[in-house]
């Protein structure tokens, strides 16, 4: 099974008063690094990095990475399903994927085996899979190659959330406490760093 590794990171983070994708989150790694590096230690398949509104910010801080593909969401404005439709389109050019995986920049808590779980499901059944955070799905979430069509067309905000609530599919989940933790404050940033110090 070959997974395409998605990292969306084109928003604003208007609520954190800067770029966010290029703080330091106390590991002497940026918040963005972190998410590339997750995703490399799974295999050595590239990582796609969607970028939007920091767009020269993030590509300075991933300048010394190989094995990335920048794909700049030049209508990131328009939310995360268009980040979500513009990454399926480009990787699905090559055929050869079975599935795509999808994280988020400021998912700071996950870590590579918490990818690992839900890419042996997907080994074991190609179907939907993603994260139960207690009361919600989300993000971290793998899609099969037939969901291409659907992905490539989102334009909500609210992402593949149509998708994994979906009941015509079936969707199959890990349980993921740690991925509801997003950063989009100084403050949210600030409590994380003093908890892991």
């Amino acid at each position: 099974m070959l997974i395409a590794k998605v990292v969306l990171a084109a928003g604003q983070s208007s609520r954190f008063n800067g770029c966010k994708l290029t703080a330091d989150i106390g590991f002497g790694k940026t918040m963005i690094e972190h998410a590339v590096n997750t995703l490399q230690e799974l295999d050595d398949t590239p990582v796609y990095v969607v970028t939007g509104a920091w767009h020269k910010e993030v590509s300075q801080a991933l300048a010394g990475y190989k094995n990335i593909e920048l794909i700049e969401n030049k209508q990131w404005s328009q939310g995360l399903g268009n980040s979500i439709a513009i990454a399926s389109q480009t990787v699905f050019k090559n055929k050869s994927f079975d599935g795509v995986l999808f994280m988020l920049a400021d998912q700071v808590e996950l870590k590579v085996a918490h990818l690992s779980e839900l890419v042996t499901g997907f080994t074991r059944n190609p179907s939907r899979w993603c994260a139960n955070y207690g009361e919600r799905l989300g993000v971290p979430a793998i899609f099969p190659v037939v969901d291409l069509s659907q992905l490539a067309s989102l334009t909500s905000d609210r992402g593949a959330q149509q998708l994994l609530r979906s009941s015509s599919e079936v969707v199959n989940t890990i349980s993921l406490r740690s991925a509801s933790l997003d950063i989009d404050t100084q403050k949210q940033l600030s409590n994380f760093i003093a908890k892991n110090e």
